[in-house]
Parts: C-alpha cells; sequence; structure tokens
C-alpha cells in the first residue's frame, strides 16, 4: 500500500499496534528523551506527542517513525516479517526493476494550503519545534525534514534531507555539509550574486522522506524516483513564492531564500549529529529568509532527531542504503551475495559486503568499488568484505569473521584523503580549522585466503540446507516461530 502522506501511514500504523501517544511532554529535552529512551526498546512504536507544553492540542510531533523493521517495510509495502538481510533484499527487488520516471502532477490545492501565511504573518515559533539534546544550540525544526531546491544549470528539482534552526519568528538556518547537492545548488545561485530558492517540508510521507536523503542516482528528480517506487506520481502544488513543486498533503511548508554568504548570518549550532557527537560545534550560517508558511490544520512535525540507540532512525536508512549500494555493486563485481550498513556504526561510517570468491582480488575489487563509489564514500570509516556463508546483517557471524579470516597484517589496507565532513568527530582541530576536510579509510578483506581456501578448515556450523530443513519442522514448537 503506498501512502499519500503521514497520516495515512500514521493510520495504519496503529491499526497494526505500531503506535503510541504521549501527552503533556515540554518541548524542551522531554519530548527529545523520551524518544532516545525508546531507542533501546526492539519493538518500540512510532511515538506521537500531543498537547505538547505550551501549544494547543493537536499540534503534534512524531518521532521513531521508522526504527523498527515492521514500520519500514509498511512504509514501503514490504513483508511485514522480514528483517535484516531479508529486508535489504526486499528493497534491492523494489530497485532492480528498470527505473521509469513518474512525473509528479501538479495540481490547484492540496490539505498543506489549509493556513496559509505571508509576510507579516510568518511565525515559525507557532509549531511546537523540540530542543532535542541537552547541549543543542536552539530548536530544530528540520530534522524529518525535506529541502527543495531547483539546479538554475538544468533544472533539476533536488530534495534532500538537511537540519533546520528556528532563530527569530520568519528566521532559520538550513545547514548543508559541503559537497552535497544542496550545497552544490545553492552556490550556484550564490555564484551569481542571487538568493536559493528553497522550501522546507516538515511532514511527509516516511516513502518520500526516505528518498530524499537515500542514494539515489545523480541528476534523477527524487519526486519522480519516489512516485517511481510507489507505482504512482506524487501531487504536488507550485509555490507562491519560489515556484518551487511542493508535496500538495504535506504537514508544514516553510519557503524563502537562503541569503548568500556575506549578507545576513545568524549562529547555527551545535547541534547532536547523526555521527553521535556534537563534531561541527557552532558557526555563522547564511539566514534562511522564510517569506510563507503553509500548514494543514492540526499539524504535525516530523522528528528523526540524531539520537544514540539500537534501533534509532538509521535502521531503515540504512537498509536502503544498503540496498542502493549492493545494487550498484553488482553491476560492476561479481558474485555479491548480501550489503549491510550497521544502524550502531552511524549509517555511512561503515559498509560490510558479503562475497563469494571467484578469483584472486575480487574481495578486494569489491571493496574498492564501496570505497569510491559516491553513495557509500561520504565520511566512510570502514568497508569490510566476508564470505557468502557470513550473513553481513548479522552481529556475530561478522565478528567471528573478523576474529578468524583477518591477518591484520596482510587482510587490512589504509586509504587516505578521502570525503569527509565537519560532522566527523575525528577530524582534528588543525583540519577542521581549516576546512582540510578528508578522513582515511580501513579496507578489511575478513575472508578466506583465496588461494588456499579450500584447504581453509571447515566450520562447525550446520548447511543451510539443514538448518532451513530445522527451521521449517521445529521453528513454531521449540522457538516459538522466531524463525
Amino acid at each position: 500500500m503506498a501512502f499519500d502522506d503521514l497520516r495515512g501511514f500514521m493510520k495504519r500504523a496503529d491499526e497494526l499496534g505500531l503506535l503510541k501517544t504521549v501527552e503533556g511532554a515540554d518541548w524542551s529535552l522531554e519530548i527529545g528523551g523520551i524518544t532516545e529512551l525508546g531507542l533501546d526498546a526492539p519493538d518500540m512504536p512510532m511515538l506521537v506527542f500531543d498537547k505538547i507544553k505550551d501549544y494547543p492540542a493537536g499540534y503534534r510531533v512524531v518521532t521513531n517513525f521508522l526504527n523498527i523493521p515492521k514500520l519500514v517495510a509498511l512504509a514501503f509495502d514490504l513483508p511485514l516479517e522480514d528483517r535484516g538481510i531479508d529486508q535489504v533484499r526486499g528493497f534491492r527487488d523494489l530497485i532492480q526493476r528498470e527505473f521509469s520516471p513518474v512525473r509528479p502532477v501538479e495540481v490547484k490545492t492540496g490539505p498543506v494550503m489549509e493556513n496559509v501565511h505571508v509576510g507579516d504573518d510568518v511565525d515559525i515559533f507557532e509549531f511546537p519545534t523540540p530542543k532535542w539534546h541537552e547541549r543543542d544550540g536552539g530548536r530544530y525544526i528540520g530534522t524529518g525534514s525535506m529541502v527543495i531546491q531547483r539546479d538554475p544549470d538544468t533544472g533539476v528539482v533536488n530534495v534532500g534531507t538537511y537540519r533546520s534552526q528556528i532563530h527569530d519568528k520568519n528566521v532559520a538556518t538550513v545547514y548543508m555539509s559541503p559537497g552535497k547537492h544542496g550545497d552544490v545548488i545553492r552556490r550556484k545561485y550564490w555564484a551569481k550574486g542571487q538568493s536559493c530558492p528553497v522550501a522546507v517540508v516538515m511532514g511527509g510521507d516516511p516513502l518520500l522522506w526516505s528518498t530524499a536523503h537515500s542514494a539515489i542516482p545523480l541528476g534523477v528528480d527524487e519526486f519522480e524516483y519516489a512516485g517511481w517506487l510507489r507505482g504512482k506520481p506524487i501531487e504536488v502544488i507550485k509555490g507562491e513564492i519560489t515556484g518551487l513543486p511542493i508535496p500538495a498533503a504535506a504537514e508544514i511548508v516553510f519557503e524563502g531564500e537562503l541569503l548568500p554568504p556575506g549578507t545576513e548570518t545568524v549562529e547555527e549550532g551545535p547541534f547532536g549529529e547523526w555521527t553521535g557527537y556534537y563534531a561541527s560545534g557552532s558557526r555563522h550560517e547564511p539566514i534562511f529568509k522564510v517569506k510563507s508558511v503553509m500548514h494543514r490544520n492540526d499539524p504535525i512535525i516530523l522528528g528523526a532527531p540524531p539520537q544514540f540507540g539500537t534501533y534509532d532512525y538509521w535502521f531503515g536508512k540504512n537498509a536502503i542504503r544498503a540496498a542502493i549500494i549492493w545494487n550498484e555493486l553488482d553491476k560492476n563485481v561479481p558474485g555479491v551475495k548480501g550489503v549491510w550498513v550497521p544502524t550502531e556504526a552511524r549509517g555511512p561510517l561503515m559498509v560490510i559486503v558479503s562475497l563469494e570468491q571467484k578469483y584472486a582480488g575480487h574481495a578486494k575489487q569489491a571493496a574498492n568499488f564501496v570505497s569510491g563509489y559516491y553513495q557509500s564514500a561520504f565520511v566512510c570509516r570502514w568497508v569490510i568484505v566476508v564470505d557468502d556463508d557470513i550473513d553481513p546483517s548479522n552481529h556475530a557471524d561478522v565478528y567471528w569473521a573478523l576474529a578468524t579470516r583477518c591477518d591484520p597484517d596482510s587482510s587490512i589496507d589504509i586509504l587516505r584523503g578521502c570525503w569527509s565532513s565537519l560532522l566527523d568527530p575525528i577530524l582534528p582541530p588543525d583540519k577542521r580549522e581549516r576546512r582540510e576536510l578528508t578522513n582515511s579509510m580501513g579496507v578489511v578483506v575478513a575472508c578466506k585466503p583465496f588461494y588456499w581456501k579450500d584447504q581453509f578448515p571447515r566450520s562447525v556450523r550446520g548447511s543451510a540446507e539443514l538448518r532451513n530443513a530445522i527451521k521449517e519442522k521445529w521453528g513454531k514448537k521449540v522457538f516459538d516461530g522466531a524463525f
């Protein structure tokens, strides 16, 4: 089932027992704290905060909406029982089809236009924007957000996810790491002495939001890609201020412009970032001048704050990322049996590849592709290649391979001068000061040595055929249906 908006997704999640409402929380730290504590529970449902302190009932914040396999499966219409590498395979089935862009359909109006404020009527403090972490420099309305821009050279629309802090009734900031698509686009406008038109969506359906921060092919319109995934076009309205396409069923939208450097700036940050640290500090950023606010009745902020827990929002994001990397790797390297991006490693910082070795140098070839591929190279710290009998989504399997099949003297290479970010916590102060955004990357081959792999000691683990037969016969009787 493809959902047209966030509310449809929430309704179905509620019907499945995957939604929990929390009333009376404070926007300052309590929403963020409850969200964080929920990340340690393996079956914690989506959280919906209502009757938030200082705000009217109905003005809500949603968090933990893609943090467990069932919610991820619901958003993408995958089997609800799948998890781990099986869920990555489900994503692969979606994206392996021949890509056929499904252009968005422009409509004259939509739910997002139920309330429209322009000029002096704009007040972005209308919404219960959380202060997520104790040491944050302010309130961040844009975490589960989508930032819409149009490339002035190609006309291609880009939809990305970048954090957005609120500062004054019509002043916000949008932080973009150097080299990201949004940063490239805004600098094209700035090079011409122009402000960059932008629309920021603070609540949309999870599939479209996931597309906005996933590693889709370069030059592809995210609206067209999301429409292809869901099998029907995204309905959009034309922004009155920017002319940009805006999801008609969005919850909250700010329209305006990113002013060029050297004009008006404001201090942005610090913010608890996706690496699990306060790494980039605070600095003066060009302001986002908000000229128009549109929102639905009883609007919902979609919250995806970087928090630290086993079941955080990287869970769903990494499954999608792994599927895309796997798909591209398959086009260039034979024998790939699985790809995993561990949640605990904070997104792209680690990629694990399972491979059936077919020739000498095969494992290193796979690792080198991952290390240089645009969608997996950003701030990547480790690329690990394991044999095809290792499930890359199973930590026990991977640790076993690292401990028994990796000789540190000959199995680890270090790549230097790789693509990094100010958000990288281990970027040295001197490099940070001069904006030398590079890091090293460890490439680990935790495979049986190819030239004597047939002589490698046999594993005590039962064969796949035997294990599957046991699961089929005894799974419900002995393991309570866990398999």
